[in-house]
């Protein structure tokens, strides 16, 4: 829960959310994955930080850390894919800097869980009896 409204105010913050409403177009979280490193204790004073690590052609991909303020430890990391519909990470991105921006690198590890993403949906897609084609109707 704590992720979900610091994913959707980081997104407010940055102006993304906004974009996405003077474009006509929405977004909708289409994967996660969280990594729990150490349990927090209860009442433990914590901060989530939250930060864009790119874009592709149909998503932004987010992380949110949750640290420790006891002793700065970063006791949980989620990583979210916000896949846009209407429009496209790129024309956002362009909106809200009015100018044509590069989508940084993704990290390697951010890179391998997109990929066994892709594998997972393409497995459950022929499980399904469902095509390529299908995916995108």
């Amino acid at each position: 829960r704590e992720a979900d409204f610091a994913r959707t105010a980081h997104l407010t913050r940055c102006g993304v959310l906004g974009a996405l409403r003077e474009l006509r177009a929405h977004s909708v979280l289409a994967a996660s994955c969280a990594r729990h490193r150490r349990s927090m204790r209860l009442l433990e004073p914590f901060e989530v930080r939250t930060r864009l690590l790119g874009w592709d052609d149909r998503a932004f991909y987010l992380e949110a850390r949750f640290v420790s303020l006891r002793d700065g430890f970063v006791c949980a990391l989620l990583r979210f894919r916000q896949h846009l519909l209407g429009t496209s990470p790129e024309r956002v991105v362009q909106h809200l800097c009015q100018r044509r921006v590069e989508p940084p690198e993704l990290p390697a590890d951010l890179q391998h869980w997109i990929s066994y993403n892709e594998a997972s949906s393409q497995l459950l897609r022929m499980e399904s009896g469902l095509s390529d084609v299908t995916k995108d109707q």
